[in-house]
């Protein structure tokens, strides 16, 4: 960097200044600024993932700063792609997005104070900032699309079998120790069923709920564990497997559902 770079294609010379010249041109072009009530709106050379180009908001300008702002547009956005930004994994993610591009969110407003005179880098940073909270939509969907299914496919059966679980529901193996379960049955013989939610390590999470499983039924009379788990996505190696199977009453796929069916017949 630093040096005047001269780049030859076939008989095509491609200077720095023609470059510079190129993506200036085009900057400027993408550039609109519109003067609010508030401040100044203006496009930034950065799009959301529906192709919309990054709007940000200059506001509340004092003698020390200017609040900068996506006027609530990324996380509207994310919840209109039906993401629920309130799960923890979702808080998660978002946390640690908005400490990277120094954000804040503000009841739904993406923020930054920004120090007078203005730094570009500030503005870059933070455009960026918004365009990767957005991108959580492809990061997420997918898994959360497989937990609604699962949990779906569950209800649906409980309901068919006229049978009523707790959600969450946290089973005690001291007195200061509890194990939250995904559903828990008590109409019969106790059943927990649980979803196997990890995407990877599973045969680390199986060996833990392994583990739980033992210390629960020793705690709880007659406690029939089930744990389902998704079979286009979960790869099931024989360790995992035989702990599902020695542990639990049925482990299998949750879209098996003939076999959920028999095991939670059997619990009468």
């Amino acid at each position: 960097m630093g040096r005047r770079a001269i780049l030859v294609i076939a008989d095509t010379i491609l200077s720095s200044t023609d470059l510079r010249a190129l993506l200036t041109s085009f900057w400027d072009e993408a550039l609109e600024i519109e003067p609010t009530a508030k401040g100044l709106l203006f496009t930034m050379p950065a799009s959301y993932p529906d192709g919309w180009q990054v709007v940000l908001e200059l506001s509340q300008l004092t003698p020390k700063g200017v609040r900068m702002s996506d006027r609530g547009k990324t996380l509207s956005w994310l919840t209109g792609q039906g993401q629920n930004i309130s799960t923890d994994a979702m808080k998660h993610h978002l946390q640690r997005l908005c400490a990277e591009h120094s954000l804040t969110e503000e009841h739904g407003v993406l923020c930054r104070w920004l120090e007078l005179p203005l730094d570009a880098c500030d503005i870059q940073v933070f455009a960026e900032g918004l365009v990767a909270v957005s991108r959580l939509d492809i990061l997420n969907d997918h898994r959360m699309a497989e937990e609604d299914v699962a949990d779906t496919v569950v209800k649906r059966i409980l309901s068919d079998a006229g049978l009523e679980a707790k959600r969450k529901h946290k089973l005690h193996v001291t007195k200061d120790r509890a194990i939250a379960v995904d559903y828990f049955i008590e109409q019969r013989r106790p059943s927990a069923i649980q979803i196997l939610r990890a995407k990877s390590d599973i045969s680390g999470s199986m060996e833990k709920w392994g583990f739980r499983w033992h210390e629960l039924k020793s705690n709880y009379t007659g406690l029939a564990p089930i744990m389902l788990y998704d079979r286009d996505s979960q790869l099931i190696d024989p360790y995992s497997r035989h702990i599902g199977e020695t542990e639990c009453s049925l482990f299998c796929g949750y879209d098996e559902t003939d076999r959920i069916h028999d095991a939670l017949s059997s619990l009468g």
